[in-house]
């Protein structure tokens, strides 16, 4: 079975925290990470100049994972609006499951943990508020695509 988890939540809310600990206990599992992505292209996480291209291999790795057999494959971007989640949901038939993982979380939570991170990944604040009043809950049409929806609280 081909496993699709899709991570939604704002910045600085345990997302990448959870892949990275969800994968030391899962065998076959890979994670694309937009900023880790973004490095690799850019050489730096707040370098946004070549979003297309990021974006571009965000989604081929996401196919060339799961047509591994039995490859479980987390999506850690903030999948913040739900014309983003449809994109990916919907067009990746190779996968026999689909699960959506949420973060609830407050602004002032994220600010609190966005502090904590290193200078070269912190979210200035300003970017940060934005992306909070931005954030979508799942639509009806979004739950269709999957098979569970979990919360994770930390």
């Amino acid at each position: 079975m081909k496993t699709l988890i899709m991570l939604s939540a704002i910045p600085a809310s345990g997302k990448s925290t959870w892949a990275k600990e969800y994968q030391q206990n899962h065998p076959n599992t890979y994670i694309v990470s937009s900023d880790d992505i973004r490095v690799e292209i850019c050489g730096n996480y707040k370098d946004h100049s070549r979003q297309d291209e990021v974006w571009a291999l965000f989604e081929k790795r996401i196919h060339e994972y799961g047509s591994i057999e039995n490859a479980t494959v987390i999506l850690d971007a903030l999948n913040d609006v739900n014309p983003v989640r449809l994109k990916y949901l919907s067009t990746t038939p190779e996968f026999d499951k689909k699960i959506l993982v949420l973060f609830p979380s407050s602004l002032e939570k994220s600010q609190k943990y966005n502090g904590m991170r290193e200078e070269d990944v912190r979210v200035p604040s300003d970017i940060l508020v934005g992306l909070v009043n931005k954030f979508e809950a799942p639509s009806d049409e979004v739950l269709k695509y999957v098979d569970e929806v979990i919360e994770v609280e930390w």
